[in-house]
């Protein structure tokens, strides 16, 4: 992420959490297994339960969020609006980006949110036919393992942006990657496969353009 699109967001950050935690908390869905990883989307609190359900290791960082009384929230595009750098004017969520992730900084680094925007209906397009819907739920864990257990945790366990766990860089093996690492720790728990490439490859989608 450009750091013109980190300013962007960090203007967002104190409407977005009282917009989707506090305000509108008595929306949540009441199966949240934790306080720690929020949502008002009932697809995307059924895959954080998997994940909670299925992970020792999940389960185990979710507790240690909590007791520092951080949290993640989880959103679909529709309910994440970005002042543009440029215009300075508020605009949608890009929806040709799969997944993002986001620390609220404050104080310039101190992170006790993380925003996680999960585009629903761009990985629902992409599914294609020969997806069932027990490969789109895969694929979701898969995707929310590296963005919140790959990406927002780091952030939130250490309390600052010191936390980042970065995806690969340019002539990086992308399994050397913390992110990637961090993803398939996850994906050995639920069987879901180890990542070895950076994009779409990891995912049951991918058989959609290989076939």
């Amino acid at each position: 992420m450009t750091l013109a699109r980190q300013c962007a967001w960090a203007l967002l950050a104190a409407a977005l959490i009282v917009a989707s935690v506090e305000v509108r908390a008595d929306k949540l869905p009441s199966r949240s297994a934790t306080t720690a990883v929020l949502t008002n989307h009932p697809t995307l609190q059924d895959s954080l339960n998997r994940l909670f359900a299925r992970s020792a290791l999940w389960r185990n960082t979710v507790k240690d969020i909590e007791q520092l009384g951080r949290k993640v929230v989880v959103v679909t595009p529709k309910h994440v609006r970005v002042k543009d750098p440029d215009s300075g004017k508020l605009r949608a969520f890009d929806h040709g980006v799969i997944a993002e992730v986001q620390p609220l900084a404050e104080d310039e680094t101190r992170v006790d949110a993380v925003v996680v925007v999960v585009n629903l209906d761009l990985l629902q397009s992409l599914q294609g036919s020969l997806t069932t819907m027990g490969g789109f739920e895969d694929d979701l864990d898969r995707i929310l393992a590296h963005e919140v257990y790959g990406h927002a945790f780091p952030y939130l366990l250490a309390g600052d942006l010191s936390g980042k766990c970065a995806d690969p860089v340019k002539g990086q093996r992308a399994e050397d990657a913390c992110a990637i690492k961090r993803e398939n720790e996850i994906r050995a728990e639920l069987r879901l496969g180890q990542r070895r490439e950076y994009g779409l490859d990891g995912l049951t989608m991918a058989r959609r353009y290989r076939n």
